[in-house]
């Protein structure tokens, strides 16, 4: 009996998929790996201290970038702000830590306006820290 029609086009995906995999280097399929398994699949209170770090520092860029500070508090609620704050310092950098606190303390006297948009300002942004910081310990957060 021949291909079904469904094989064929899930075989065809399957090679789409592993031809994608071949052209991203090594630095981005680790990156990969940290978002898939420590980011989302991960258990925040199974995490090592500096996986840990990472993932909220991710899940805070996240939020900033696509809602801003209130939208970080809204979907992360229980976050403790000294070991968010701690994390920033750590990954991130001083201006980003400022603004945390910032946000933190006067934010909402103007819904967040000032601090959201200083936020994307940020050059190196919290983004390209977390990369860096993912590849510079990258035997200790993904272990195999």
């Amino acid at each position: 009996m021949g291909m079904h029609l469904f094989d064929f086009f899930r075989s065809k995906k399957a090679r789409k998929e592993s031809e994608e995999q071949k052209s991203l280097s090594e630095k981005d399929l680790r990156w990969n790996r940290f978002v898939e398994e420590i980011c989302v699949n991960g258990e925040l209170s199974s995490l090592s201290k500096k996986q840990r770090m990472a993932a909220l520092c991710f899940w805070y860029d996240s939020e900033m970038l696509n809602g801003g500070f209130c939208q970080y508090q809204e979907n992360y609620p229980d976050t403790d702000p000294d070991e968010l704050k701690e994390a920033l310092a750590t990954i991130g950098n001083e201006t980003i830590v400022r603004n945390y606190c910032k946000a933190l303390e006067e934010g909402e006297q103007d819904d967040w306006v000032e601090t959201d948009a200083e936020y994307g300002s940020f050059s190196p942004s919290l983004g390209d820290l977390l990369q860096e910081y993912v590849e510079k310990n990258k035997d200790e957060l993904l272990e195999n």
